[in-house]
């Protein structure tokens, strides 16, 4: 314990002596600092290095109470006894009023009293601090006590509020409400939509006139900065704080100097970010904004707005999986419907037929016609009947391809032949134009001309009599291109991003004029992807045509054994080598463990890390192709299992996270390669032969 410190405040030399004297006898070590004029007494005062004043009240610059007076007044908590024989009980009085811990009188007798009154004011003023400290402490337990009930009614508030309704936009809508007027002066609500890019759907403040400038802001910049806290929830799968926004802050995670201006409006004060993640599945960011200078986020806030965020995440997930159940159901009513039509009409007409041929005896060009519609009709079940056993393997992942070069040229002349009936009963126009230097694809050649087949029978449906169907194949870089385009009835802007969703269709309704299951263009989709290629749609509007574009990764001709593939793409030999491929979409890994075994590879697959790890145990790759965002484990915890264990494989990351700073964390995580998804066939090959040196 440091030894205690006295201001002596007398300008009086011998009683400076005595009181030191008398001091010293009750505490040995005491520091003990005179004063006696008014230059040296605020020099002490501002250097604070005392524990107890003692002070005459008669003094030739002040007097004891405005000495007392001037203390208090900096030093609240600071002992003072007046030891002094010009006072009076009047005095004493007003100096206990005004905090005088003990009043002293300069005599013989008294003399031996002021130590005594030294310690007792000391301990005094040791159990007040006490006391206060104490009260402090129960004050700031009482405080989180009630912060914490307050929390527990929001949250539980919160959750009725949520659960009251499964209407995505309403739920969107309550989350920023409830985020604004609890957690923060604002909330906007960002979601993952198409291409992992983060986009603000909702937002509120506690005010209007800022409301409207957030929204300014979110629609003139909606996608947010990389560096900012958003984004960086999305990269890191944590919560983001920033406790206090600097000027240097804003400047760098503003875009232009435009947007600086509109964050500077807003008078950010304190930001925090946190995921929305249900089942594991990262569905976007939660961002709350504080505009005020007194309101800063913390730790607390922070616990408080990620237990929000997992329930925001779960009514948000709820609502989604509300509305597909809808969705799903009413698509299921109108299939099953639809497919009930569509087997009944043909079946009508071959019982007719039948039926009429049994009973009675025909002429030979009515017998011929009967023949026909039967035959006719039983294709058109048996086309059916193989849509739905396709979509049924697709879906449980059965489906098989025979991958070999295949030339696109006499694909796409067979499916013209098969639809040339069609087309010349409406009299529709087919142009075609076929680059015959387009070279092979690595595919499946009936499946491939299915595709042709349902895409130009398609274009020949919605094509009215006298119409036109175009058909071209060309070479587009690394690709081969073949596009079917009609000036039909067109897509409806609307229903353009379902058109290659199962049992989807345009016209679901008893009164529509085309017939169909809603099947062919979800499965050319697969069809088309399963074999590393992309198919996507175009229309101007309805009436106005439709233009089906599939693109096909182009094989070019393979070294010879021994040589180095060249710089147009030859397709190296990845004969001898054991790979391990890990993604959890069943899709990517059968046509990455497609292209690889045509190559010659043996592969191992597995959907998961922890299936990649069993993997191991009986089989040892020679290199590695890996998805990064899995659930439960990501690619890069895969990775670092493996270091773990002391493995050194060589490993691709294949994944759709294709930003500049995605490819610097796979390479730090132990990649040595990063290709972004979708990959051709060529540069995985081509990437997997460079790495490992063949």
């Amino acid at each position: 314990m440091s030894p205690p410190r006295f201001l002596l405040i007398d300008d009086n030399p011998a009683d400076r002596i005595l009181a030191i004297r008398q001091l010293r006898r009750e505490f040995a070590d005491v520091k003990i600092v005179q004063v006696t004029d008014a230059y040296n007494f605020e020099l002490a005062l501002t250097a604070e290095d005392f524990d107890l004043v003692i002070t005459d009240y008669q003094l030739g610059w002040s007097d004891g109470l405005k000495i007392l007076q001037a203390i208090k007044a900096r030093y609240p908590a600071c002992p003072v006894v007046m030891f002094t024989n010009t006072g009076t009980e009047e005095i004493a009085v007003e100096g206990m009023k005004s905090g005088l811990d003990d009043y002293v009188i300069k005599s013989p007798q008294q003399f031996v009293r002021l130590p005594l009154a030294a310690r007792s004011a000391l301990e005094r003023a040791a159990a007040r601090r006490l006391n206060a400290r104490l009260q402090a402490e129960r004050d700031q337990l009482l405080e989180r006590e009630r912060l914490e009930q307050r929390n527990a009614t929001f949250l539980a508030e919160a959750s009725k509020a949520l659960a009251s309704s499964l209407d995505p936009t309403a739920t969107l809508t309550q989350i920023a409400r409830l985020g604004a007027s609890y957690l923060a002066d604002a909330c906007v609500v960002y979601l993952i939509r198409n291409e992992d890019q983060l986009m603000p759907v909702e937002l509120a403040h506690a005010q209007a006139q800022p409301e409207a400038e957030l929204r300014e802001l979110l629609q003139r910049y909606p996608h947010p900065n990389w560096q900012g806290p958003v984004t960086q929830v999305l990269h890191t799968g944590q919560s983001q704080l920033v406790t206090e926004v600097t000027v240097e802050y804003l400047a760098a995670i503003a875009q232009d100097a435009e947007h600086l201006r509109l964050l500077q409006a807003l008078s950010l004060q304190s930001l925090l970010a946190v995921p929305l993640v249900a089942r594991t599945d990262t569905l976007g960011v939660l961002s709350l904004i504080s505009s005020q200078p007194q309101r800063r986020f913390g730790t607390a806030d922070q616990v408080l707005s990620e237990e929000f965020g997992r329930r925001a995440a779960i009514a948000i997930d709820n609502a989604r999986l509300y509305q597909q159940a809808e969705t799903a159901n009413q698509l299921k009513d109108e299939f099953l419907a639809t497919l009930s039509h569509e087997l009944r009409t043909p079946l009508n007409s071959m019982l007719g037929w039948a039926q009429l041929i049994r009973v009675r005896r025909l002429d030979d060009a009515t017998y011929s016609r009967a023949v026909e519609a039967i035959e006719r009709n039983t294709k058109s079940l048996n086309r059916l009947i193989d849509d739905l056993l396709d979509v049924s393997r697709i879906i449980t992942g059965n489906l098989r391809l025979e991958v070999n070069p295949v030339e696109l040229i006499p694909v796409i002349s067979e499916a013209l032949a098969v639809v040339q009936p069609a087309s010349q009963a409406k009299a529709i126009r087919i142009e075609t134009a076929l680059d015959a230097s387009v070279g092979p694809v690595l595919g499946d050649a009936t499946r491939l001309q299915q595709v042709a087949w349902n895409l130009l029978a398609n274009a020949i449906k919605f094509t009215p009599e006298g119409g036109q169907v175009r058909v071209t194949l060309t070479r587009i870089s690394s690709q081969a291109a073949l596009v079917i385009s009609d000036t039909g009835q067109g897509i409806n802007p609307e229903f353009l991003p379902h058109v290659f969703e199962r049992f989807r269709q345009a016209d679901g309704s008893t009164t529509r004029t085309h017939g169909g299951l809603g099947l062919g263009l979800a499965i050319v989709r697969q069809l088309i992807e399963l074999q590393g290629g992309t198919v996507q749609a175009q229309s101007d509007g309805v009436g106005r045509g439709a233009t089906f574009i599939v693109k096909l990764p182009l094989l070019a001709v393979r070294a010879k054994p021994g040589e180095r593939p060249t710089a147009q793409g030859q397709l190296p030999s990845l004969s001898g080598l054991r790979i391990l491929v890990v993604d959890d979409e069943a899709d990517a890994r059968a046509l990455i463990s497609t292209v690889l075994e045509a190559c010659g590879a043996e592969v191992a697959t597995a959907t998961s890390v922890a299936e990649a790890l069993t993997v191991l145990l009986s089989f040892q790759p020679d290199a590695l192709v890996s998805d990064i965002g899995m659930p439960g484990e990501n690619g890069y915890e895969l990775m670092r299992r493996l270091r773990e264990q002391g493995q050194q494989l060589p490993a691709i990351a294949l994944t759709a996270y294709a930003k500049p700073e995605d490819q610097e964390r796979a390479l730090a995580a132990g990649f040595q390669r990063h290709l972004a998804k979708p990959t051709e066939p060529v540069t995985l090959v081509a990437t997997l032969s460079s790495l490992l040196n063949r």
